[in-house]
């Protein structure tokens, strides 16, 4: 936990030195609402996992503030994209904005008062469980590369439990590894438990898909995507 608190500083203190054009802002509950609903961002919430259980923004990402790996999870959000993030009642948040900035975040928004302001504003909580997947595999280097070689065709969905993004994914990719069966070895693998095989892989942000042919990577892509659209990039390659 101590060395989790050193490596926030000195990012905080890097943040405060930084002349980048990345911008942060504060929004009240309504204006933060509006706002990624035009947006096609990505919602974070770092709250403890004690503080979901009462409920949280729906199609939330969840990284604990205080988790060890805080600084390591958030470097795996797509960067391009704006961040819309909120705690309980500012404070984590407002720090954790500035921590994305000095990530390279492109726009991060903070929700003002936090998830009590938003709850004051009488606006939508969801309590389904986010963190439930069964299908998601730990993989070992060793195991990547007995899984590639036993296959001509492998399409992998990198993954972590706690993206928004990526659990919007897994239905595409169960229902595309149905639809592929016994033609391309589909699966996805949980990047956080698989830190050599996604490293080895060069993997920056969730969800990524990456598709082997004949252990050669062949084709990626970072964040959503349709079913269609991954159908029309595995139809071209079985041709």
């Amino acid at each position: 936990m101590k060395k989790h608190f050193f490596n926030l500083v000195a990012v905080l203190i890097l943040f405060s030195c930084n002349t980048n054009s990345q911008t942060s802002s504060n929004l009240s509950a309504a204006e933060f609402k509006e706002a990624f609903e035009n947006d096609e961002g990505i919602i974070l919430d770092v709250r403890t996992e004690q503080e979901l259980s009462n409920g949280y923004i729906e199609n939330a990402s969840t990284i604990d503030f205080y988790d060890v790996d805080f600084e390591k999870k958030l470097g795996k959000i797509q960067k391009d994209k704006t961040v819309y993030v909120y705690c309980k009642s500012g404070g984590r948040s407002k720090k954790a904005a500035q921590l994305l900035t000095a990530l390279g975040q492109s726009k991060v928004v903070n929700l003002s008062g936090g998830f009590m302001a938003w709850k004051k504003a009488n606006l939508p909580v969801s309590n389904q469980s986010s963190t439930l997947d069964k299908k998601i595999q730990e993989l070992s280097i060793a195991d990547f590369d007995s899984i590639i070689s036993q296959h001509e065709l492998v399409l992998i969905d990198f993954h972590t439990l706690w993206c928004a993004p990526c659990r919007k994914m897994s239905p595409i990719i169960d229902e595309l590894e149905k639809d592929y069966q016994g033609k391309i070895h589909i699966f996805r693998v949980d990047m956080d438990k698989s830190e050599a095989v996604a490293d080895m892989n060069n993997i920056e942000a969730v969800p990524t898909l990456v598709l082997f042919e004949n252990e050669k990577e062949i084709w990626r892509n970072t964040g959503l995507m349709s079913k269609q659209e991954i159908v029309k990039i595995l139809s071209k390659t079985l041709d």
